[in-house]
């Protein structure tokens, strides 16, 4: 042979010889070792920076009405009925709450159901507080600090003055705070 047709047959044993043929057994039962995480965040709390407070009202005759809080900052309160009239004084304020948790979560809010104003000096002579609302709604986001304010606001119902005498009127509800 001459030496010229080794060549070519030399780069092919070369060619052949420096390439890597990878080969992988097949495992009937392959084995993986992963990773899992938690993160503990801290826990949601709120607070009532001021209770909700429908103010100083009183009633003309024997009609009676009602008194609506917004669940905005200040004191927006409307009366409804001929026979409502809204006094001064009393502070009146939608209930502000602050809520602190882990920054940038979202918080949905509970509001209450129908609940009783109760009058301190006779118990037998109650208001009713509903159709609450909040400001934000009833989903948010806390901020980069993890804080949030909601503001609550709701509508008291007043009777006549023999079934809601003069007097002060008090009352406990619930609101519920959960991260979603």
């Amino acid at each position: 042979m001459k030496p010229k047709h080794w060549i070519p047959f030399l780069l092919t044993l070369a060619f052949l010889g420096s390439s890597r043929v990878q080969s992988f057994a097949l495992d009937p039962d392959p084995e993986v070792t992963s990773t899992a995480f938690a993160e503990l965040i801290d826990v949601l709390s709120a607070t009532e920076a001021a209770p909700l407070n429908f103010g100083r009202f009183f009633i003309d005759g024997e009609g009676g009405g009602s008194i609506v809080i917004a669940p905005t900052p200040g004191s927006d309160r409307i009366s409804e009925g001929n026979a409502i009239h809204l006094a001064a004084g009393g502070s009146p304020t939608p209930a502000v709450y602050e809520v602190v948790g882990y920054p940038d979560c979202s918080v949905s809010i509970t509001l209450p159901g129908p609940t009783t104003l109760t009058n301190t000096s006779n118990p037998a002579h109650q208001m009713l507080v509903n159709e609450w609302l909040s400001t934000p709604s009833n989903s948010a986001k806390l901020d980069m600090n993890g804080k949030l304010t909601f503001y609550v606001g709701a509508r008291l119902h007043v009777e006549s003055l023999s079934q809601n005498p003069v007097g002060v009127y008090t009352g406990t509800y619930t609101i519920t705070f959960t991260y979603n």
